[in-house]
């Protein structure tokens, strides 16, 4: 049996005549709805579409099939439109996995703004690291997971990039020699630093940028969250880096201080993860579309 999904897809790009388009409205790829047209003309085992430099025609066949694939669309799409509407999202539940630096530089801004708008959703969040968030969305633990780049995933999983931030490197009064220096990336050996555990995603991020400089990153204190580091600093362990959007109200009472470089480092990406063949509530949906139609403020 040929799955629903299949012809969702086919209903989309019949409906606008263009890949780009129902791709754009179905949150996947341009190759993602290629390739399943593809397959659906394999398994009905005849030709759809004719392809052209201004989008795509039916054939007869095509025609025909999309009569009927339309009204079966229409209907479960005003059925869907009726339960959100009855519903109201004045319940449900949406299954969350996020990294540290994820919820404090986007996702809490982020489910704030969501929640005065309904506030009888409930969330279920987990707390992980990047790849337990992407494995947890895999098995189908949660319905979205939230982290920073830099992290690799395989289809069907979508990415969509919801905030750029960068990170700084903090000190705390045991260091206030550095307040009005700008050190090296090389300066950094001379100084106790405090990093991400090794293994981690923000670690091989770092280990990346000191081997740029043939540099061996070797912290005295590795920790498993960026929301760690924070703390360790502002007690005078040592320095280290944290996305600035954490330590930005610590910098504003003085508890710290940004040390500046004469290197750049890299903007990194908050990003969403979900899986598109992975069916989830009508709740979490409209959470997915408010992410992505909305400018969510951070400050």
């Amino acid at each position: 049996m040929i799955s629903y999904d299949y012809y969702r897809v086919f209903y989309y790009v019949c409906k606008y005549k263009n890949f780009t388009k129902a791709a754009n409205v179905l949150s996947t790829s341009q190759s993602s709805v290629s390739h399943t047209m593809q397959t659906l003309e394999h398994q009905i085992g005849c030709r759809l579409f004719i392809r052209g430099n201004r989008g795509i025609e039916l054939t007869p066949e095509g025609s025909r099939l999309y009569e009927y694939v339309s009204l079966g669309c229409e209907q479960f799409l005003k059925g869907e439109a009726e339960l959100s509407n009855s519903l109201g999202l004045h319940s449900g539940t949406i299954y969350i996995g996020a990294t540290e630096a994820a919820l404090h530089c986007f996702l809490f801004h982020a489910l704030d703004q969501f929640h005065l708008l309904y506030p009888n959703v409930k969330f279920k969040i987990n707390n992980y690291g990047t790849l337990e968030a992407i494995q947890s969305l895999k098995n189908g633990i949660v319905d979205m997971a939230f982290t920073a780049t830099p992290f690799e995933v395989e289809t069907p999983i979508q990415v969509k990039k919801l905030k750029e931030f960068k990170d700084i490197l903090i000190g705390s009064s045991n260091f206030a020699q550095l307040k009005n220096q700008t050190l090296s990336i090389k300066d950094l050996i001379h100084y106790p630093l405090i990093s991400f555990t090794q293994g981690t995603k923000s670690r091989e991020f770092f280990e990346q940028i000191f081997q740029k400089y043939n540099i061996v990153l070797s912290p005295t204190i590795d920790s498993a969250t960026s929301d760690l580091i924070l703390p360790m600093v502002q007690h005078n362990l040592g320095i280290g880096f944290i996305p600035e959007d954490i330590a930005r109200e610590s910098i504003q009472k003085g508890d710290v201080f940004e040390i500046l470089l004469e290197e750049e480092i890299p903007s990194r990406q908050i990003c969403m993860l979900y899986d598109p063949h992975h069916p989830i509530s009508v709740t979490s949906n409209e959470f997915i579309k408010f992410l992505l139609n909305n400018e969510i403020d951070t400050m």
